[in-house]
């Protein structure tokens, strides 16, 4: 009797052990399983996610993930051989954290870019408004038949209104190189992975600068009779940085602005800039000799850069050997006139004229030097002649003074 309970026993612990062991086994699957399924889980969501909070958040959860499957490492680094849990949990949160600076970086593009549209769309606007204004008032002066005082200040109008459009345009080109000097490519490219409407489909900041480089070439293609020097060495500087912002961030602008169209506009642009540089420089140079007809510098005659460069050396070589054989009063008068054409070439109009390709740097400096030479010797000899006669006076006056003061101690000793 015994004996057969000793064997029910025997049978009925076997089967109990043999019951916690199969759970055993199927508790440890089911870890493993859920541990695969959530881990799987969150590595696409690190793929998916699109914003800094939802980043954040996840981050919180992957931690909160960490914590409830760490007491089964053991059980996880069999299931995941050769890799072990440390590793996976390690390369979890790496890819977490990367891909929140990620999403920060481009939401702060993306914040960059929906404020430069609105920045465009405002100058675009502004200048539209200029642009109808300066029409309307060149339309009004073509068709004028007011006095020549009334045409003289409609004239003048229409300058300063150009003037205001060139300082619109200097905003601009700040706003470009602020917004585009440090913007992401890459980062631009992944927002347009995240969220196919967040890549801008327009070509607007584009366009307009594309428009922008239109309006200057026909600014001087049409108004060369109402310009004056002034005007075009202040269109060389508003020329020099708009070049410059395009060379230097066109390649980015283009990129972003990518569309049908944008290979073209691009193209139409570096055109503009050439034919502008080109027709700049001719403007100038005819600019250059109106100016000068009107203060009166006889300084021969230039069709071009190299003739003005030419032009200015022979009357400067001229002058300066006038000044040394017959110094005269006319020839001071000259230089004096010429003084204040070349205070305003080296205060003002340097780096213009430069930007205009009308006068190099260097060649501004060597013709300097000749200014200087003229300025020096440019005495005239009517005024040589007064200096000696003043400085003779003074001389005599102490010498008379001199005996006088000696012929009163000589009567007093007597």
């Amino acid at each position: 009797m015994k004996l057969r309970i000793t064997i029910l026993v025997t049978v009925v612990i076997g089967l109990l052990s043999s019951t916690l062991y199969a759970q055993q086994a199927q508790s440890d699957y089911e870890i493993q399983q859920t541990f695969k399924e959530q881990y799987a889980n969150y590595e696409q969501q690190v793929e998916n996610v699109s914003s800094p909070n939802g980043a954040e958040k996840l981050i919180e959860a992957i931690k909160q993930f960490d914590q409830d499957f760490s007491e089964h490492k053991e059980l996880l680094d069999e299931a995941l051989y050769p890799d072990n849990y440390d590793e996976q949990m390690e390369s979890l949160k790496k890819s977490s954290v990367q891909t929140l600076n990620k999403v920060e970086t481009i939401t702060e593009q993306q914040k960059q870019l929906n404020k430069l549209e609105t920045q465009v769309a405002s100058y675009e606007d502004n200048l539209n408004q200029l642009n109808k204004q300066t029409d309307s008032l060149k339309t009004a002066i073509r068709k004028s038949t007011e006095s020549e005082k009334e045409l003289s200040n409609m004239v003048r109008q229409y300058r300063k209104n150009l003037e205001k459009r060139d300082e619109l345009i200097l905003t601009f080109i700040d706003s470009m190189v602020v917004t585009y000097q440090d913007m992401d490519l890459e980062a631009l490219q992944e927002m347009e992975d995240y969220d196919q409407k967040s890549r801008i489909k327009t070509n607007d900041a584009l366009k307009l600068i594309h428009d922008i480089s239109e309006q200057n070439l026909q600014v001087l293609q049409q108004n060369a009779s109402k310009l004056q020097i002034d005007d075009y060495m202040r269109m060389a500087e508003v020329n020099n940085q708009f070049q410059a912002m395009w060379d230097r961030l066109g390649n980015k602008i283009h990129e972003v602005y990518e569309g049908d169209n944008a290979n073209m506009l691009a193209k139409n642009i570096n055109g503009n800039i050439d034919k502008w540089n080109s027709l700049l420089q001719t403007n100038s140079v005819e600019a250059m000799k109106d100016y000068f007809a009107q203060q009166d510098i006889e300084a021969g005659t230039f069709e071009s850069a190299g003739e003005f460069n030419t032009a200015l050396h022979s009357y400067l070589d001229s002058k300066i050997k006038e000044s040394r054989d017959n110094p005269s009063e006319e020839n001071y008068k000259d230089l004096q006139q010429f003084k204040k054409f070349w205070d305003r070439v080296e205060v003002q109009w340097t780096s213009n004229l430069a930007h205009a390709n009308v006068l190099s740097r260097e060649q501004t400096s060597e013709l300097n030097q000749k200014v200087d030479e003229w300025t020096q010797i440019a005495q005239p000899r009517s005024n040589n002649i007064l200096v000696y006669l003043l400085g003779g006076s003074v001389l005599l006056a102490v010498v008379l003074g001199v005996m006088l003061i000696r012929e009163k101690k000589n009567n007093g000793s007597a």
